[in-house]
């Protein structure tokens, strides 16, 4: 092989080395080309914080805006505030109705059975009246159906009066139980919560003045 002959191979094996670095064909030129990627596609890189599971993060939010929502009277307003209540209510998208109801408002202490004539009711009035129930205390009260009642005590303003003085005559014996007398009441009512409420009507006299519906 002549020299010329030796130098053309070798710069011809030269030239192809020098053709497949320039073409990548080796892979020396994949790590910038990587990081080139990298860079040009930084803004599809995310770094992620600790976030709670949806689950969790519904169920808070559930527990901070779901409040228990019932029925609510106010009673013993004033026509005006009764009209101002139902106004704010309506306003603020919440039904509410103004209604009369029958609702306690005296106790009595009864003899348990009512007698069928007034004689009958003497009879036990004595009766009781040898147990230890003072005279002045028993009043017969005839029924509007004919029948008898005796009424021990008078009338009581509140139940809890009412039923200290009907243990205290079950204590000598008698026989005997509570009679409610009801009255009409005009009251207004409205479904909802009484967080709510109370936010809706902040400021007037009556927000607090609630008790439930039954």
């Amino acid at each position: 092989m002549t020299t010329t002959r030796f130098l053309l191979i070798l710069l011809l094996l030269i030239n192809a080395l020098l053709f497949a670095a320039a073409q990548d064909w080796f892979g020396f030129a994949s790590g910038e080309s990587g990081n080139i990627s990298i860079e040009l596609n930084r803004e599809n890189i995310k770094v992620l914080g600790h976030t709670p599971p949806p689950d969790a993060a519904q169920a808070d939010d559930q527990d901070a805006s779901e409040q228990p929502v019932g029925c609510l009277a106010w009673s013993g307003l004033s026509a005006v505030q009764n009209n101002k209540l139902i106004s704010l209510f309506s306003a603020a998208g919440i039904q509410a109705v103004a209604r009369d109801v029958q609702v306690a408002s005296s106790w009595r202490v009864i003899n348990a059975i009512p007698m069928v004539t007034h004689e009958a009711a003497e009879l036990l009035a004595d009766n009781m009246i040898d147990l230890g129930v003072e005279r002045e205390s028993i009043q017969i009260e005839e029924t509007g159906d004919g029948k008898f009642l005796i009424v021990l005590g008078g009338s009581f303003k509140n139940k809890k009066s009412a039923d200290r003085h009907l243990e205290a005559v079950k204590g000598k014996g008698v026989n005997a139980s509570i009679d409610a007398r009801n009255t009409s009441e005009r009251r207004v009512e409205a479904t909802v919560s009484k967080e709510k409420a109370e936010t809706l009507l902040n400021g007037q006299s009556f927000a607090k003045r609630y008790k439930s519906c039954s």
